[in-house]
């Protein structure tokens, strides 16, 4: 039987074109989790688990909502695999309200244009001296006035009203 690694999970992903956290981003709030003692987390939008399992420990767990059937079934088995202290719900973040748990960290890694909702939504989730971290937030560092793909254009414009929101 194979002993299986995060850095197997990592390269499964990759090489299923399935977005992860980049490197220098999951360093951080892996850091961020051990200075400040983060027991409890909550991840929105976990494709195939890659950034829970690493964000999950012996005395942190992890509770993480995926709204893709496929990508659910994929990370509960690599969940499984990798043995990690992770709870992985079935849900539209969007709509879900099942979770009556409070959380030291919430990660917000979906739909950009959703994060100023979902922020909304599961900020009340949040214990006391607790943070939320959204992913990518500057999207690759484009610009509105560079990029010339409507889409684009307006999921720049999303995430620029909820900079603002944040200030």
């Amino acid at each position: 039987m194979k002993n299986w690694k995060i850095s197997d999970l990592k390269s499964y992903a990759l090489s299923k074109n399935i977005p992860i956290i980049q490197d220098d981003a999951l360093n951080f709030i892996k850091n961020y989790i051990q200075n400040n003692n983060i027991t409890s987390i909550l991840e929105i939008g976990t494709a195939y688990g890659y950034s829970a399992v690493s964000f999950s420990s012996e005395t942190t767990h992890v509770d993480t909502i995926e709204r893709d059937a496929v990508r659910y079934e994929e990370a509960l088995e690599w969940i499984s695999l990798l043995d990690a202290n992770v709870t992985l719900y079935a849900e539209d973040a969007l709509t879900f309200d099942g979770l009556d748990s409070t959380y030291d960290l919430i990660f917000i890694d979906a739909a950009k244009s959703q994060y100023e909702t979902l922020f909304k939504k599961y900020s009340a989730l949040l214990n006391p001296g607790g943070s939320i971290i959204c992913d990518n937030i500057n999207f690759h560092n484009l610009k509105i006035e560079t990029v010339k793909n409507r889409s684009t254009k307006g999921l720049l414009k999303k995430l620029e009203k909820f900079k603002t929101f944040l200030r």
